[in-house]
């Protein structure tokens, strides 16, 4: 249950960054062995970087609930940790691939 809380306000965390930088969400789902997700339009390699950022940081602020919830603090720190693994298809790749581009350009000008 913690889990599923956990993965439900990671994702909140990406839609609400998504919908404040102005990048239209198409889709929100659940897949068996995807989990929530989360389909929207492009935007810029910043706005990437940022929307990406958001569904671990949730996590990592969510992790202050340990001292009154300590499996849902576990359970954030968990989801956060595996979240910003540079795996392909989870955030810390998208994060990493966003990071690289952006510094790739400023070293090109």
């Amino acid at each position: 249950m913690f889990g599923l809380a956990a993965m439900l306000l990671h994702e909140c965390g990406h839609i609400v960054t998504a919908i404040a930088l102005g990048v239209k969400v198409k889709k929100v789902g659940l897949k068996w062995n995807k989990g929530l997700y989360t389909v929207r339009e492009r935007g810029s390699m910043k706005k990437n970087l940022l929307i990406a950022l958001a569904g671990p940081l949730v996590n990592i602020l969510l992790v202050a609930t340990s001292p009154w919830l300590p499996v849902f603090g576990l359970a954030n720190c968990c989801f956060a940790f595996v979240n910003a693994l540079p795996i392909e298809g989870s955030d810390g790749f998208r994060i990493a691939y966003c990071w690289q581009q952006m510094r790739k350009r400023d070293l090109m000008i």
